[in-house]
């Protein structure tokens, strides 16, 4: 027995010694694939061949992607760990850890242009002209619906519960929006904010989005955007972020928020603990919530003028909540597609314009006030008029201002920002900052031209 061993072990190194070098032969194991050297090593670049051909990939910026769209890393080492476990029992980890990160080289790709016009379906691509082809191409994201173009059906359960939840000129607005969503562009460079008091069904419309856009949708707070620099890493390849329950805390910075409803050119998205790098993201913002969101230091318009501001009726007294409301709705999402696809090819046609009810516009109106009151008290005849042959110093001006606050219940904005905010729209109103202003004291001071106030301020009672 032991002369048997002894010769087999000659063969094996008879054979070994004339093998070439990169081209191992496994006679101690036969039955191992091509890319298993032996019980320890693996042949990393024959393996991450061999899983390309079972799973087609490419990797873009350190992230996987397939013809569905992006790929976790989790998924990927759950699938090389089970084409591992059948013949190797120790080093898992590690084999596992070193695999992924050659696949990363053996994958790279270069970013892929994403067609604006184009939106990727499961059983082929839509143009945003109505032309369809039968065809699968490789894309960032997939959506989680299949087209039929010439289907007559309509989401009738889905326009039913929009009908007790909004107006009818609402209904289009909320309709553009989530069409405009479809597509990778933040041309129309605005988010939209569903308000209610509660107990409306906003969030139903939520679970039907998941079901349409799957891994392309993200739910998150939206206070997070401003307040997290890792969060944009998060917006990657994603068409939506949906916050359901939007806090009505002020925010503390709207710059990251304002560069991201209008992204145009690559940001840049920083990954902690990894290299920041640039790309262009599209991810539009939905939230919910009973209130509209502020600013708490962005007093300018810049912000409020972004926002479209949808508010839902009322709910009705004694009705009686559909438990298995949201399944209805998924059911038919196919159906919910088309019904957002013609607000899309709408909003197209009106260049990126949405169409907007009284009451939208008011909201919107209302938003900009209550985020910078200044405004306000330009527009109130009875505090300011404006004229050439007019002037008020800062002093007098601020002045007024406040006690205009106080009458109205509101809370004035601090001088500086005053100053700046008139300063910054002194060509909307005509107006102009000068240094030469005279005082009541017959002192030359900093005021504006163009205006002055006529409020009547009460006056100051002594103790």
């Amino acid at each position: 027995m032991e002369e048997q061993v002894q010769a087999d072990q000659i063969q094996t190194e008879q054979i070994t010694t004339q093998s070439e070098p990169d081209e191992p032969v496994q006679t101690a194991f036969p039955d191992f694939p091509a890319w298993a050297i032996n019980e320890k090593s693996i042949h990393e670049i024959r393996f991450c061949n061999a899983y390309r051909e079972l799973h087609p990939m490419k990797c873009i910026n350190g992230r996987f992607y397939d013809m569905d769209g992006a790929v976790s890393d989790d998924i990927i080492r759950a699938e090389i760990a089970g084409m591992l476990t059948p013949f190797y029992a120790t080093g898992i980890f590690q084999k596992v850890r070193n695999l992924i990160e050659t696949l990363r080289m053996v994958c790279f790709s270069e970013p892929i242009t994403i067609a604006p016009d184009e939106i990727h379906l499961m059983n082929g691509v839509l143009k945003t002209d109505g032309t369809w082809k039968e065809e699968k191409q490789f894309c960032i994201n997939r959506l989680r619906v299949c087209y039929e173009p010439d289907s007559p059906h309509r989401p009738k359960r889905f326009l039913s519960f929009l009908n007790e939840l909004l107006e009818p000129e609402d209904i289009l607005t909320l309709q553009e929006y989530l069409g405009y969503c479809l597509i990778p562009s933040t041309k129309a460079q605005c988010m939209l904010f569903l308000i209610g008091n509660g107990g409306e069904g906003k969030s139903r419309i939520g679970c039907v989005l998941r079901e349409i856009f799957g891994d392309a949708m993200m739910e998150a707070k939206f206070q997070r955007v401003g307040n997290d620099r890792f969060f944009t890493a998060n917006l990657v390849d994603k068409l939506i972020c949906l916050d359901d329950d939007m806090e009505l805390s002020a925010l503390k910075s709207t710059a990251d928020i304002k560069k991201l409803v209008t992204a145009e050119i690559p940001v840049d998205v920083e990954i902690k603990g990894k290299q920041s790098f640039q790309t262009t993201l599209h991810a539009r913002f939905l939230a919910f919530g009973n209130g509209s969101p502020k600013a708490l230091y962005d007093k300018s318009d810049g912000f409020a003028r972004r926002l479209l501001i949808l508010t839902t009726k009322p709910k009705p007294e004694g009705r009686k909540d559909d438990p298995f409301l949201a399944e209805k709705l998924k059911a038919e999402k196919n159906a919910v597609f088309r019904w957002m696809f013609e607000g899309l090819q709408r909003l197209l046609r009106n260049n990126y314009r949405f169409t907007l009810s009284d009451k939208t516009r008011r909201n919107i109106r209302d938003s900009v006030a209550d985020n910078c009151n200044a405004f306000d008290f330009l527009a109130d005849q009875s505090a300011a008029v404006f004229g050439t042959e007019f002037s008020v110093t800062c002093s007098d001006l601020y002045g007024v201002y406040e006690w205009w606050c106080r009458d109205n219940a509101l809370t004035a904005l601090k001088r500086d920002s005053f100053i700046s905010i008139l300063k910054a729209n002194a060509n909307k109103w005509n107006i102009s900052y000068d240094y030469n202003v005279i005082n009541d004291q017959g002192k030359r001071v900093r005021g504006f031209k163009g205006m002055k106030t006529v409020y009547k301020v009460r006056p100051t009672v002594g103790v």
